[in-house]
């Protein structure tokens, strides 16, 4: 009977040793489970003014809101800002990401995940301003702030970092946001090189000079709905030059061959039709690209489009 008892308490004190054991290995697993690449919002931090000012990179998603004042009233604004989860360079290039109009800067950085994979390869830091009112001033918006100044500050405040270059700074924009960064780079200085996608020029920013020579990297789609093609009032009541009359008009500004080299590709499963204004001032390029199909969408299923982007910024990105 004595012998028996010991038997059993030997067994349950291995079942409780086994036990603890398959607690701490669920735990493990459930950390396994959500690792930093996919769990983003473990660095998004309390919203903070400003980044801090200082050399030491802080990782993954952080947010920070910089007033502006807009129609006489002052307005706290957001931006995003992803650093590399794995920090291992001493200056990092700049790319500011605007959203379309009805969007968000968040919504916007979570659905670039190849964005985010470029910014964990230590490429660049990545910026995601969000539009007042859900949309960037281009004059019929519901938003009435000076976008352009606000973005302005955004760099100066960032420029504080000791790991930023300051000098190597490009902008990608989808539909509104394309109109933006069209605006932008004939606006101000700021950039190397900027990508509007699914969108072009209008005709007040189609009349205005740049203050400097700047690589485009522009892409259309042959039959959006939204923004034509050909140009002309839009269903945003803009008025558009047409996506030719765009590029070209870049191509001019910095100071390109004015006859192009066509050239085809697919994007995942689209055909495009590419024409590159090359031989530019300083290094400089334009590229211009029609989409066949689709309408108005940024997304080319299979296809490393933001990738393709950013080598595009890194090898032309001119010489000053």
């Amino acid at each position: 009977m004595f012998e028996y008892k010991i038997l059993r308490l030997k067994y349950y004190n291995k079942l409780l040793i086994l036990y603890i054991i398959t607690l701490f290995s669920s735990i493990g697993c459930s950390q396994g489970q959500f690792p930093l690449q996919k769990n983003d919002d473990s660095f998004l931090t309390k919203q903070t003014s400003n980044p801090p000012e200082n050399s030491k990179i802080p990782v993954g998603l952080q947010k920070f809101s910089l007033p502006q004042m807009v129609e006489g009233i002052l307005r706290k604004r957001e931006y995003f800002v992803r650093f590399p989860l794995k920090p291992n360079r001493l200056n990092y290039p700049i790319v500011f990401y605007f959203h379309g109009k009805g969007s968000t800067a968040y919504r916007f950085f979570k659905s670039l995940r190849e964005v985010q994979k470029l910014i964990d390869n230590n490429q660049f830091i990545g910026i995601f301003p969000q539009g007042y009112k859900k949309s960037w001033n281009l004059n019929h918006e519901p938003s009435k702030a000076d976008d352009s100044a606000w973005v302005k500050e955004i760099l100066e405040e960032i420029s504080k970092l000791g790991f930023v270059d300051s000098s190597s700074v490009y902008a990608v924009g989808i539909s509104n946001g394309a109109g933006f960064v069209n605006k932008l780079g004939k606006e101000t200085d700021l950039f190397k090189g900027i990508a509007p996608i699914v969108s072009q020029q209008t005709i007040e920013m189609f009349k205005m000079s740049p203050p400097r020579a700047i690589s485009v990297f522009q892409v259309n789609r042959d039959n959006d709905p939204l923004i034509p093609l050909e140009g002309g009032l839009s269903r945003t009541s803009h008025r558009f030059v047409s996506a030719l009359e765009s590029a070209e008009n870049w191509a001019l500004h910095s100071d390109c061959k004015k006859v192009p080299n066509a050239l085809e590709d697919f994007w995942g499963p689209y055909l495009v039709k590419g024409f590159v204004y090359d031989e530019c001032e300083s290094g400089r390029q334009v590229r211009y690209h029609i989409v066949k199909g689709s309408g108005h969408k940024s997304y080319f299923k299979g296809f490393p489009f933001h990738t393709i982007i950013w080598n595009f910024f890194k090898n032309f990105s001119g010489v000053e």
